[in-house]
């Protein structure tokens, strides 16, 4: 038997009634000290840690009834602290059985892990929205630069018409005169 079991039976059975009641008006009734309540506290993390819930420990420990330990007459009270102690009595015969469930695999700890998952949805969101917008402002800019390029090159075709125009006319005139000649 470890020695937490043993302390926790030994303060137990140093737990009374008288310890915990007051006296009103209309009778003794009882009243809950901190360090009761602190012992009924660590009565269930030990029971809870070492045992499962099909374990008689467990099962016994949730048939105590923690608000029956302030307001209620002697015989009520007495009743629900002999419930933990009998839960005690039973672990120092009972062997812990509860497996504690740990994943070595450190993927799969991070696959059930709710956290990671919503950083992920996040971080996938913006990369999609960012990858997004900065694609559009691209694509807008490229589309203001090409649209600029166009009218120069259309401000540019027209010049050079004009001079094609200009050079045809001279041609023409040119082979007129000679011919006339």
């Amino acid at each position: 038997m470890n020695k937490t079991l043993q302390d926790l039976i030994n303060e137990g059975n140093m737990i009374t009634f008288q310890n915990n009641s007051k006296q009103a008006g209309y009778g003794v009734f009882s009243d809950a000290s901190q360090g009761l309540l602190a012992w009924v506290s660590r009565v269930e993390d030990y029971i809870r840690s070492n045992y499962s819930e099909d374990s008689g420990p467990l099962k016994m420990f949730e048939t105590f009834q923690r608000h029956k330990l302030t307001g209620y007459e002697q015989s009520s009270f007495e009743v629900e602290i002999r419930k933990l102690q009998g839960a005690l009595r039973s672990c120092e015969s009972i062997l812990p059985n509860k497996v504690v469930k740990k994943d070595d695999n450190v993927i799969m700890s991070l696959l059930k892990n709710y956290l990671f998952w919503t950083v992920l949805v996040v971080a996938v969101g913006a990369s999609y929205k960012l990858g997004f917008d900065n694609g559009n402002s691209r694509f807008d800019k490229e589309k203001i630069e090409m649209s600029k390029e166009n009218e120069i090159i259309k401000k540019d075709r027209l010049k050079l018409e004009r001079i094609n125009s200009e050079k045809d006319s001279l041609i023409v005139e040119l082979k007129a005169k000679l011919s006339s000649k």
